[in-house]
């Protein structure tokens, strides 16, 4: 097998060097952020940027012997620890009902959406892969295809003129950075190897969902005449338990791949200009203003 030249390894820096820009996680589900970002995220904040959580959904039904009306309420508690885990500033809560996305008017969830990006200025969002296959929950398709087009809608003088109106002015995101479900689609890994405690803190405080899947994986294998001792520990622990077997050692796997501790990987998506050779003339030519 020949290695791939084609992947850019993303090292930690000294300093600040992205004071004052702006990033955005766009997400169905608060544990989508630290699950597949949180690392990353809390990389970048430590070296100057802001942070923003959207949260499209309220994840009614990411619990284990909960009621809807109390999964939500749990959810939005443990949301806003997650987010303080990993030193997001403002969560942004959209209420869609969970596994129903689809059926929201497409161009009310992108004026939402569009509003929340010209008014927090994002520099950087991460998201869902529009194009990522094999995709089966319904909220993660329909997320990445709405922030996808927000991006480049946010940046239109004529799209959604009244926001503009108002006094908000139109802002067009950089870049992406789209959290790659498969090796074949990475173009980008960073090194989290410094924030992998951040993102299992992290991770850890969605103590709904993933305890959710604590009690599944319990019940399961009870049914088969087995159990696992790390799991049968009081909830906080058996939760951490759960995180490090499997999240923290898939950052691990991630990392060995390209000789790092812990890594993420995602499909980067840079600013771009069209046709290409634009962009190689503006880079070359472009002075400072006068």
């Amino acid at each position: 097998m020949v290695a791939r030249t084609d992947i850019q390894i993303d090292r930690p820096v000294k300093g600040r060097p992205h004071e004052g820009k702006v990033l955005a996680v766009v997400a169905p589900h608060s544990d989508d952020c630290p699950l597949f970002a949180g690392g990353t995220v809390a990389r970048l904040i430590g070296e100057g940027y802001t942070a923003y959580f959207i949260m499209l959904c309220n994840d009614e039904g990411d619990s284990f012997d909960l009621s809807v009306g109390q999964t939500t309420a749990h959810i939005e508690a443990d949301n806003l620890i997650m987010a303080n885990a990993l030193g997001v500033k403002e969560v942004f809560v959209l209420n869609y009902k969970n596994h129903f996305l689809d059926q929201v008017p497409p161009t009310e969830v992108r004026s939402r959406l569009v509003l929340l990006l010209r008014h927090l200025k994002v520099d950087t969002m991460f998201t869902f892969d529009p194009a990522a296959p094999f995709e089966m929950n319904p909220e993660h398709v329909y997320c990445a295809r709405h922030a996808e087009y927000c991006c480049f809608l946010a940046g239109g003088r004529l799209d959604f003129p009244e926001q503009i109106a108002a006094g908000i002015k139109p802002h067009r995101v950089r870049e992406k950075y789209y959290w790659a479900r498969g090796e074949h689609a990475v173009n980008r890994v960073v090194d989290i190897s410094e924030t992998i405690e951040r993102k299992v803190d992290a991770i850890c405080a969605c103590k709904t969902e993933v305890g959710y899947m604590v009690k599944g994986l319990r019940e399961s294998l009870r049914r088969q005449g087995l159990r696992l001792p790390i799991l049968e520990a009081d909830e906080p622990t058996a939760i951490r338990n759960y995180v490090d077997v499997c999240f923290r050692a898939h950052s691990k796997t991630a990392g060995e791949r390209y000789g790092l501790a812990y890594a993420e990987e995602f499909r980067y998506v840079g600013p771009y200009y069209w046709p290409e050779e634009l962009g190689h003339y503006v880079d070359k030519n472009a002075v400072p203003a006068k």
